[in-house]
């Protein structure tokens, strides 16, 4: 009995491998191989004895599958899997989640990429929404990817849900993981976030207080230093402060160009313009042709017509 299916399977691989090669060279390409193959396939799941078929899904069918939707016909790569669905292998939930994926069923898709542990897809999967504007697509692959991982995607997750207008939600996600996993290597990050959430708020006093426990806890955090510096000048109107903070993110790098740019402009807002105009020559030097250094620098000079 065993050999016996053995031989047929053997006889229907070779027919399809036939089928392959020939179809191959059709005018329609892999699309025609694939509409003629599906009665092919559809025999072997007949002919496939039910108890080994459980355990041991026709992998050909999936490759069909997977050329289907290559070739950007999602419904017939579904016909070709619906056979397979009751099948617990991962070859086959996993094509079938890009599928789903591909006919608009996005939730479906994530769902079963989480219960996979398919971070790489599920990160795909967010990356894709962000700039397609699916935003319940995009939250709902960042709580997939939380739950497999806390630590390493409570960024992703609250930074979504503050983009999304979640500010409280995003808050609780940055102080539990705070809490949590004091000695993670994002926890810095963590509080820089937190600070912008109480910068968004209009929270200032909170913002700098949070903004400086950052710094202290990795003092070589530029972005920290930037965004207390604008909490300083376009907040709370310290433009002293936000100068001294300025110089610090220069110091820390002296090639980023937005830090001279930062602190000409504090310069000019504290009335010095001696000091503003050397600064922005001082970024011409690392962005030569820079539009907004050129304009201050003959607004400042007295060049303008």
């Amino acid at each position: 009995m065993l050999q016996r299916n053995i031989k047929i399977k053997l006889g229907l691989l070779a027919v399809i491998i036939l089928f392959l090669a020939w179809n191959a060279f059709q005018p329609e390409g892999w699309l025609e191989t694939i509409r003629q193959n599906i009665w092919t396939v559809r025999m072997i799941n007949d002919r496939l004895p039910a108890q080994e078929a459980i355990t041991n899904p026709p992998h050909s069918t999936v490759l069909l599958a997977r050329s289907a939707l290559e070739q950007g016909q999602p419904q017939i790569a579904m016909d070709l899997l619906s056979p397979l669905l009751s099948y617990q292998d991962r070859a086959t939930k996993s094509m079938h989640a890009e599928v789903l994926y591909a006919l608009g069923r996005q939730t479906e898709a994530v769902q079963i990429w989480e219960d996979l542990n398919e971070t790489i897809l599920l990160e795909r999967a967010a990356g894709s929404s962000t700039y397609e504007g699916g935003e319940q697509i995009l939250l709902a692959a960042n709580q997939s990817l939380y739950r497999l991982d806390e630590e390493k995607y409570t960024s992703s997750l609250a930074l979504t849900l503050k983009s999304q207008g979640q500010l409280s939600e995003a808050e609780r996600l940055f102080l539990a993981s705070r809490e949590a996993y004091p000695e993670s290597e994002y926890a810095s990050n963590w509080l820089r976030y937190l600070a912008d959430i109480y910068t968004d708020t209009g929270d200032w006093q909170k913002a700098e207080q949070v903004y400086l426990q950052t710094i202290e806890e990795n003092p070589e955090d530029t972005k920290a230093w930037r965004n207390l510096g604008l909490l300083y000048s376009s907040g709370m109107n310290d433009h002293q402060k936000a100068i001294e903070i300025f110089q610090k993110m220069i110091s820390l790098s002296p090639e980023n160009d937005y830090g001279y740019l930062l602190l000409a402009q504090s310069y000019e807002k504290a009335g010095d313009s001696e000091k503003a105009l050397r600064t922005y020559q001082a970024l011409l030097e690392i962005v030569p042709g820079n539009e907004t250094a050129l304009q201050a620098i003959d607004r400042l000079s007295g060049n303008e017509d």
